[in-house]
């Protein structure tokens, strides 16, 4: 849908003078273009931006699926102005993921009411959250009940418990008694130690991705293909990370089915196996080859940033 300019004879940005007809100013580059429109031309013109970029948004949708990768080689190929930026898709999918994902782990009125009658057992009776910190350092399941029901865990609470116990205070044992307490069922603060989790993971996400598109460089050295490339490659591979995801995490909630949860599993390495057919152009054996190898290795990244993430929000 074609745009109609409401043009001025001067720059609204630096005041430079603009010859009949000129859509940018040649001194600021500002559009020559008026917002004081009627109501008419407003809606006109949001309509036209909001069904281009749905026009996109489908186009990209489309050619992320099928065939798979289809994308991300059209992009590289210089043909980018029928796609959505790979960035744009990937911070917005990635931020309704993870806030669908917070949202699923808000705890119930219910389920907060049978944790509190959990922290409220007897001192003696057995909740089966005794933390062992190696050799004979053991850190008493009594103990660790009396500070589940705790509101704050200080370093100073931590420190007394640790030096009733006979464990040394250290750095690494409060976090580890932290991290015991934030994971077991019995704790009043586990869904808010998941939600902080969550949070944490999705920051450590933008260091993940780049060493993503590193070790594509690597594997696909002999192409002699940009870095900038191959980040195209991982953007996109991880919005169709986040959707299928995403699809999985709705399924399983919404219906009493388990078929996503072991079907996704198998497509993720399939999806990224047919990508590397279409964007390099591999045989089966180098694509399949590659994909597991990305894949495992990933994975281990993956874990070890959790980790990380699981550490940060128990600081």
């Amino acid at each position: 849908m074609a745009r109609k300019r409401q043009r001025t004879e001067r720059c609204g940005n630096c005041d430079t003078a603009l010859p009949k007809g000129t859509n940018y100013c040649p001194s600021c580059g500002q559009e020559n273009h008026t917002h004081k429109l009627p109501v008419r031309h407003f809606v006109v013109e949001w309509l036209a931006g909001m069904f281009n970029f749905d026009t996109k948004l489908l186009r990209t949708l489309r050619d992320l699926f099928w065939p798979p990768g289809k994308v991300i080689r059209e992009f590289n190929a210089n043909r980018r102005v029928r796609y959505v930026h790979p960035l744009r898709i990937y911070l917005f999918t990635s931020l309704l993921f993870f806030l669908y994902l917070a949202a699923t782990t808000t705890q119930t009125d219910e389920e907060r009411n049978a944790i509190e009658e959990v922290g409220d057992a007897e001192p003696g009776q057995d909740n089966g959250i005794e933390l062992k910190l190696g050799g004979e350092s053991t850190v008493s399941d009594s103990a660790m009940v009396a500070l589940s029901a705790r509101g704050s865990l200080t370093n100073v609470v931590l420190d007394s418990t640790l030096q009733a116990n006979g464990v040394p205070r250290t750095l690494l044992n409060r976090t580890f008694v932290r991290l015991a307490l934030n994971l077991s069922g019995n704790s009043l603060r586990k869904a808010a130690f998941v939600q902080q989790l969550v949070s944490s993971f999705s920051k450590v996400l933008f260091v993940l991705v780049p060493l993503f598109a590193a070790l594509l460089m690597a594997l696909f050295w002999r192409t002699a293909q940009f870095y900038t490339e191959h980040l195209v490659f991982a953007l996109y591979f991880h919005t169709a990370l986040f959707l299928l995801l995403g699809c999985t995490l709705i399924i399983n909630q919404w219906t009493d089915t388990i078929v996503a949860a072991n079907v996704v599993p198998l497509i993720i390495p399939l999806h990224l196996m047919l990508s590397f057919r279409t964007v390099h152009g591999r045989c089966w054996w180098g694509s399949s080859w590659r994909a597991v190898l990305l894949l495992l290795i990933y994975i281990i990244l993956v874990s070890l940033g959790i980790a990380v993430a699981a550490i940060i929000s128990s600081l």
